[in-house]
């Protein structure tokens, strides 16, 4: 085969090898600095249980409390190198109560971390309607967490999740011989929600739900 008639092949594959690096650069260019789940660099997601079509069962045998073991930029160092200004950022929640054996007319889920084998401990919780269909928003800074004792947010948390209490703050739990805080557990699990928490550093803007299935 002569020069001549190679060089239309050339010319091809020049032509492929330069449309798939602009289409991965185009991919690049849409995932650069998002990770975890986040809707842009300025935001961690923290903590999530459930979809909008998939949603979160909680059972009695979880005794009220939703916890995990963080990871990832959930449990990263927030006061300096790469999530530096975290610590001095705004949590922002979004809950929806999809199913519950009864209706609660008033309820919390209280969001807690724990360290240093449970010695450590900052919580906040919010008030909301237990009725399938019901939905809150809201947000706080993170510095505004109630304290036991305070999170060292430069070291790595042992767990973090939520609690479900009753319209008298008590945990509905068997723990610690809180016997389900008076309430009948069969009254409250199984309890399916959708329940997410997104940590936004300090100076940044929240990006919005739609980034997280919601």
């Amino acid at each position: 085969m002569s020069q001549g008639s190679q060089k239309p092949w050339a010319k091809l594959m020049v032509l492929v090898m330069f449309i798939s690096a602009l289409v991965g650069l185009m991919l690049f260019s849409t995932t650069a600095g998002v990770s975890a789940g986040n809707g842009t660099a300025d935001e961690i997601l923290v903590f999530n249980r459930g979809t909008k079509t998939n949603p979160f069962t909680i059972t009695k045998s979880m005794n009220g409390f939703i916890m995990e073991v963080p990871s990832g930029a959930a449990n990263a160092n927030w006061v300096s190198g790469q999530y530096a200004g975290f610590a001095g950022g705004t949590l922002y929640y979004r809950a929806r109560v999809i199913s519950i054996p009864q209706n609660q007319n008033r309820m919390k889920f209280g969001f807690c971390v724990w360290q240093d084998h449970f010695k450590n401990e900052e919580c906040r919780g919010q008030w909301l309607t237990g009725v399938p269909g019901a939905e809150s928003t809201w947000s706080h800074k993170l510095s505004d967490m109630w304290v036991k004792k305070a999170i060292n947010w430069s070291q790595p948390r042992q767990r973090h999740g939520f609690i479900v209490r009753n319209a008298q703050n008590n945990p509905v739990s068997s723990k610690k011989n809180w016997n389900w805080g008076g309430e009948n557990p069969d009254h409250w699990y199984p309890m399916n929600v959708h329940y997410t928490v997104v940590l936004v550093k300090q100076g940044g803007t929240f990006d919005g739900w739609e980034n997280y299935g919601w």
